[in-house]
C-alpha cells in the first residue's frame, strides 16, 4: 500500500534464479499498515505496479502478465 519505489520487476530481480514466485493483489479497499508490515515480517517484498490505482481482477492480470515478461515466457 505505501510501495512508490520497487517495481515488481525489481522485486523479482532480487532473486536470482527464482522459478516460481507467489503474487498477492491487494483488495480494493487497500492493505492495512499492520498486513503489510506482517508481510515484510514473512520475507515477503512488496512492490508496485505504478501510479495507477486498478481494479483487483485488473490487478492481478497485469501481475502476472508482468511476471512472466520479466521471466522472459512472454516471446
Amino acid at each position: 500500500e505505501s510501495e512508490h519505489t520497487r517495481t515488481l520487476q525489481d522485486a523479482l530481480g532480487r532473486h536470482p534464479g527464482l522459478e516460481r514466485a507467489a503474487l498477492f493483489i491487494g483488495p480494493e479497499g487497500g492493505i492495512s499498515a499492520e498486513e503489510v508490515a506482517q508481510a515484510q515480517a514473512e520475507h515477503i517484498s512488496t512492490a508496485t505496479l505504478g501510479p495507477r490505482v486498478l481494479r483487483v481482477e485488473t490487478a492481478a492480470i497485469a501481475a502476472v502478465t508482468l511476471a512472466m515478461h520479466i521471466a522472459g515466457e512472454m516471446g
